[in-house]
């Protein structure tokens, strides 16, 4: 007998940083492959989380944040949308949280592949989120993905990705706002943590003395990439980089021990990174009831 697809309830988890309060939201998931990882073979990928006591199955959490600022509601990234059978539990997570859509009037992204921005648009470049007024990207990512000279010369899989890309642009092109600096808005700071794509960026929450980094994807199998940061992915549009952007990153988080979370943490929480003897180490911050 064929068993359907069982969801859990909707993953959510909220914190103050500061004055704001962080929404921390699972939008599902996606099945990839360890052989997607430079670096490492699949078997030893597998034994590494097994000898952790994880499952070796090599599936990716989507997560996207909500950061209640004044009176702003600002949506980070959007999760899959269903597409390609990813994630698409946002809406759910989002009714859950108590965070009505239409109160969305800010989004940033992080970059645009198609698990971050999957669930900002209709196939039919119509807005999901209709009452945002901005939509904040690096304008390198966004150059990036509009380049026609890189997107005629690429393969049909880079075409596809930058089509869904291109179409979320286009249902907020009056709305698009592209930056190059790193203080954007009051209480968030852009972090460039350019490799993964070329305008790949964290964003900064809080103060200096309460503050949440969301690194983006820093890292899609956490217990596999910050203990072993040269270990890199086939959606890595600069491996190198973005190899060397991790172990820049993980040193600074650890020493200034600065609460992160990230899209493929393995559940919406955050945490914080310490050193152990030969690596570093992900802690997840304890579930709280209230903020």
């Amino acid at each position: 007998m064929k068993i359907d697809r069982v969801y859990q309830a909707p993953a959510v988890n909220k914190k103050r940083y500061g004055d704001t309060i962080v929404t921390m939201l699972s939008d599902g998931y996606l099945d990839a492959s360890f052989e997607l990882l430079n670096g490492i073979e699949a078997i030893e990928a597998e034994a590494l989380l097994e000898n952790k006591g994880i499952s070796p199955l090599p599936r990716m959490n989507i997560n996207v944040f909500v950061l209640q600022i004044g009176e702003r509601t600002i949506l980070v990234d959007s999760g899959a949308g269903g597409i390609n059978g990813w994630g698409g539990r946002l809406q759910a997570a989002l009714s859950a949280a108590n965070i009505d859509p239409l109160d969305i009037d800010t989004i940033l992204l992080t970059h645009a592949h198609p698990d971050h921005i999957g669930g900002m648009a209709t196939s039919s470049a119509t807005p999901v989120f209709r009452n945002v007024q901005e939509l904040y990207i690096h304008e390198n990512e966004l150059d990036f993905w509009r380049n026609d000279t890189i997107y005629v010369s690429s393969n049909d899989k880079f075409k596809k990705n930058a089509n869904i890309a291109r179409n979320a642009f286009d249902a907020y092109q009056d709305r698009l706002v592209p930056f190059k600096n790193e203080a954007i808005l009051p209480g968030v700071q852009a972090v460039p943590l350019f490799g993964h794509t070329p305008g790949h960026t964290g964003y900064l929450i809080g103060n200096e003395k309460d503050s949440l980094l969301i690194w983006g994807d820093i890292v899609h199998f956490p217990y596999i990439q910050i203990v072993h940061p040269d270990v890199t992915i086939a959606f890595d549009s600069d491996p190198t980089q973005a190899s060397h952007i991790r172990k820049i990153l993980l040193d600074r988080v650890a020493t200034d021990q600065l609460s992160i979370s990230g899209m493929h943490f393995n559940l919406p929480a955050s945490g914080k990174i310490h050193r152990g003897k030969n690596c570093y180490i992900l802690d997840y911050d304890l579930w709280s009831p209230s903020v």
